[in-house]
């Protein structure tokens, strides 16, 4: 796993930039939105794009460290965020640690990320205004997935009636694809003659297998209609791939909760 840096020096005392850190209602001015934020509990921050990153926190040192760790759109690989802060004459230097990127291209995107998201933190606190970014053009994640459902999900991307079914009723050109990577084009009666094209890469890293989706084209449909169709799909896209049952994770609450439900008839 690759770990990037940022820094940002800011001009205000540590107990306000925590403050940014931690309070739903400034998170909200720079970062995303969140219902709660306390140490030791779950936490989800949505972007208002559809994307989100589910986790918890997991240090609480007010004015010093900050620690969290979560997933984004809940799966994939685990990060492991860290703030640090300190006192400085002009106010207070925050670093962010971020571990978890399995590719060096991600680290990269990351660091840019950390860089910009300290950026438009450094103008809320100190300009008192929203600095948060309007929405993503693409839409891309990652899933960890095993050899057995690898060839379930490579069956499912190179059937153009999977998607049809399992996508809000989309309709799918397969372009190519082999053993490593498929190509399709998505149409959909509400976007008119507008195509997307979803990108995903198989790919084995340290022993373990990843599937990177990239589903791109929103801005070319028209008006509003991109924002409000490609935060849709990050639902369509999660609900289809939980119904191949690839995620480790779904299983096995679901098979707890299938214990749960005949040891109460037992009882």
């Amino acid at each position: 796993m690759y770990t990037v840096v940022a820094q940002q020096q800011i001009a205000l005392p540590v107990d306000e930039v925590w403050d940014h850190l931690t309070r739903p209602e400034l998170l909200a001015k720079w970062f995303a939105d969140t219902s709660q934020f306390v140490p030791g509990a779950p936490v989800r921050m949505d972007f208002g794009d559809g994307d989100f990153l589910s986790g918890r926190v997991v240090e609480w040192d007010p004015g010093i460290i900050l620690g969290l760790r979560w997933r984004f759109i809940g799966h994939g690989p685990e990060y492991e965020v860290r703030y640090s802060m300190l006192r400085r004459k002009d106010g207070t230097e925050l670093t962010v640690q971020d571990r978890g990127a399995i590719t060096q291209e991600e680290a990269e995107c990351l660091r840019v990320g950390w860089t910009e998201f300290l950026l438009r933190l450094n103008k809320a606190v100190v300009k008192n205004v929203n600095t948060r970014f309007n929405w993503r053009k693409a839409f891309q994640f990652t899933y960890e997935i095993n050899a057995a459902k690898r060839k379930a999900l490579v069956t499912a991307l190179t059937d153009p009636n999977w998607y049809h079914a399992s996508l809000a009723g989309v309709h799918a050109r397969i372009q190519d694809f082999d053993e490593n990577e498929i190509n399709s084009i998505i149409t959909h009666e509400a976007w008119g003659t507008v195509e997307t094209r979803v990108r995903v890469k198989l790919k084995n890293i340290r022993g373990a297998d990843y599937a990177f989706f990239a589903h791109e084209g929103w801005p070319q449909l028209p008006g509003n209609l991109g924002e409000e169709e490609r935060r849709r799909f990050v639902t369509v896209w999660l609900g289809a791939l939980q119904n191949l049952q690839l995620d480790d994770d779904l299983q096995r609450q679901e098979q707890d909760a299938t214990t749960a439900v005949y040891q109460l008839q037992l009882a």
